[in-house]
């Protein structure tokens, strides 16, 4: 029974020549291109609203040949799909596809992020010299620095507002013209991931404190303009820090 099985998965992804008849191949070839594309539309929204639903599904017809389920889990499937939008030549009017895909794709991997449990509260951390705490981020929290205005088209495709998709559009189409991008951070403060721009300042800031560098050695290395307090209330309000900890170090002495 193993063997048959996957004797059928391999005729399925690479559908050359095959033992099994041609009638039932082509069912379950339609039920796993059905299961694909409704995987990787979920995963990558923002690509499917760029393309079309149509351009979409004719992609992932091919895709499906590049990358094999392997794990049973379409939720972890398409990790490679960014990279392969990158190779096709079919979408050079969409330079920028494959960046949008990459913040799909952090996006819906913060989404499936394990809860993050708070280990001190920001009450405690008062009562504790600043060189010896590390900021705690919320569940999910990654970076993509794009040399395309990622944050504007993600939020010109999921914005309710019409009027800030509109201004979020016009802001892209300026950014796209004038060579300019954006760096994006994510992070998943409740159930769905938030996605906004990052200055450079923030981003070195960002990278440095995830990276685990403590408070006080980031500020050393951030730039000195760089206004901590601001900041952290900031970051408290939007749900992207949760509190702060402590390094343990065991008693060498």
């Amino acid at each position: 029974m193993a063997n048959y099985q996957s004797d059928l998965l391999q005729a399925l992804w690479h559908q050359g020549e095959s033992s099994f008849g041609s009638e039932v191949l082509s069912i379950y070839r339609n039920n796993l291109l059905m299961n694909a594309n409704r995987a990787l539309a979920i995963t990558y929204p923002t690509v499917v609203l760029l393309l079309g639903e149509d351009v979409f599904n004719s992609l992932i017809k091919e895709f499906i040949q590049h990358e094999i389920l392997e794990e049973g889990d379409w939720g972890v499937w398409g990790k490679t799909f960014p990279d392969w939008l990158e190779q096709q030549a079919s979408l050079g009017d969409y330079p920028f596809i494959a960046d949008c895909a990459r913040l799909d794709w952090l996006c819906h991997h913060a989404e499936r992020a394990t809860d993050i449990e708070n280990i001190m509260g920001f009450e405690l951390a008062t009562e504790t010299e600043l060189a010896s705490l590390k900021l705690q981020y919320c569940a999910g929290v990654t970076l993509l620095e794009s040399s395309y205005p990622v944050v504007d088209i993600w939020l010109t495709h999921h914005s309710r507002d019409e009027n800030q998709r509109q201004s979020f559009l016009q802001q892209a189409k300026i950014k796209l013209t004038d060579g300019a991008g954006q760096h994006a951070l994510v992070w998943r403060p409740h159930w769905k991931a938030n996605v906004r721009e990052l200055d450079e300042t923030e981003l070195d800031w960002i990278k440095l404190t995830l990276s685990g560098h403590g408070i006080s050695d980031a500020l050393d290395q951030v730039n000195p303009q760089f206004d901590f307090e601001t900041w952290l209330q900031q970051s408290t309000s939007e749900g992207l820090v949760t509190g702060f900890y402590q390094e343990k170090y065991d008693d060498l002495s």
